[in-house]
């Protein structure tokens, strides 16, 4: 059984051998389409915890970890040891805890602060667990789509930028070619006033902006991130990626770039002609899918993405299941490519491989600096750890 404190001295191993050489930079001559990369293990932070941990975010000084157990959604505060300094439960009944569900990673607003985005609007904690504001958004939220583990929000500015939804929804429901037409995607929080404000509708350049077709509200869940002045965001069934610069968005904005991810299959959402607003098919989760985009140095993209299924391959994948709704996701998986690409705006790379102990890409902080958690199925769960990988070429 591995214990926490072989887990430290095989992190201290991989430390001085990470220092032994010179490692060669994700920069080449080589076109990206034909570059190999892989993410190197390098370093990692052991927690003496018996549960699924993922890192949510660290502090600005570095010093401070936030991590959240994936059963439990007990959130752990650890130092950059793997220390646990506080740990609690904030969901639930009671005047110090969160209403709704998570829809999104905590993050830090301060080294001192972080912030909780949820269905209710968000919360603001400090690193005992005790709550300092509830920011309540002034209109009835609610969120179709909830994926508590999601990276899909943005502090910038003393802004917190989220997918909150709801707004107007008794006008123009919750989609529909009118809610296409009109609704705004993105709800920006001032962290002074305390004021939301409804952002971006869909892009002109977006096939969601159809006035003839409607799309299942699944088809268009939102990506965000951003570096120094730029936001882009994403919506889920589409290959693109929309830049706004910060210091022009307001409720009208168009994007400032436009870029299209040329994968070589994407299989996309065609809507039937008698398809109904608010009507659900199971067919949409084997469409292809955007899990996640970041934005990174050097005008690149890591996007996170599933290629989806086919039609032939969905109903081989439906046949083998044999009509067990259970099932079929598992035979579905037999047919999709998924994976995490660079992306430059033009062309993308291969897939990049990867250790099978890493799990989900939880951090990035630089090509140098990526955090992974444990791939749970691979290691015996008698302890937590989450490991510092950098991107290299193979």
């Amino acid at each position: 059984m591995k214990s926490p404190t072989y887990l430290c001295l095989l992190s201290f191993a991989l430390s001085i051998l990470s220092c032994s050489g010179e490692k060669e930079e994700v920069k080449s001559s080589t076109p990206l389409s034909e570059q190999e990369l892989k993410f190197e293990i390098y370093d990692s932070l052991v927690v003496d915890y018996l549960g699924n941990l993922e890192l949510m975010d660290i502090s600005p000084d570095r010093n401070t970890f936030l991590l959240s157990d994936t059963n439990t959604d007990t959130l752990f505060v650890t130092n950059s040891a793997g220390e646990i300094l506080h740990y609690y439960m904030l969901k639930g009944e009671g005047p110090n805890n969160y209403a709704g569900n998570r829809t999104g990673i905590a993050k830090f607003s301060s080294n001192s602060e972080f912030l909780i985005p949820t269905s209710r609007g968000v919360y603001s904690y400090n690193l005992e667990g005790e709550l300092l504001k509830n920011y309540e958004p002034d209109f009835a939220s609610s969120v179709s789509l909830i994926i508590g583990g999601a990276n899909n929000s943005v502090i910038h500015d003393n802004k917190f930028y989220t997918n909150l939804t709801g707004r107007n929804s008794e006008k123009y429901g919750h989609q529909g070619v009118e809610f296409q037409q009109n609704s705004k995607q993105l709800e920006v929080l001032d962290l002074e006033t305390g004021s939301y404000s409804p952002l971006i509708p869909f892009p002109k350049a977006s096939k969601f902006s159809s006035t003839e077709k409607s799309y299942p509200l699944l088809n268009y869940y939102l990506n965000l991130s951003a570096n120094e002045d730029s936001l882009f965001i994403n919506f889920r069934n589409e290959p693109k990626i929309y830049g706004y610069a910060f210091d022009q968005l307001d409720s009208t904005s168009a994007p400032n770039s436009v870029k299209s991810i040329p994968f070589t299959s994407f299989i996309e959402k065609v809507p039937k002609e008698n398809s109904k607003e608010n009507s659900f098919d199971i067919r949409d989760f084997f469409l292809g899918t955007i899990n996640s985009i970041i934005a990174l140095e050097d005008n690149l993209f890591l996007v996170d993405f599933l290629a989806g299924l086919s039609d032939e391959d969905y109903e081989e994948a439906n046949s083998n299941a044999g009509g067990d709704i259970n099932k079929i996701f598992d035979e579905g998986s037999k047919f999709n490519t998924q994976g995490k690409v660079l992306f430059d705006g033009t062309s993308i790379s291969p897939l990049i491989s990867k250790p099978e102990i890493l799990g989900n890409l939880n951090k990035y902080i630089s090509k140098d600096e990526i955090w992974f958690s444990l791939n749970f199925s691979e290691a015996e769960n008698d302890y937590s750890v989450i490991y510092k990988t950098r991107l290299v070429e193979k």
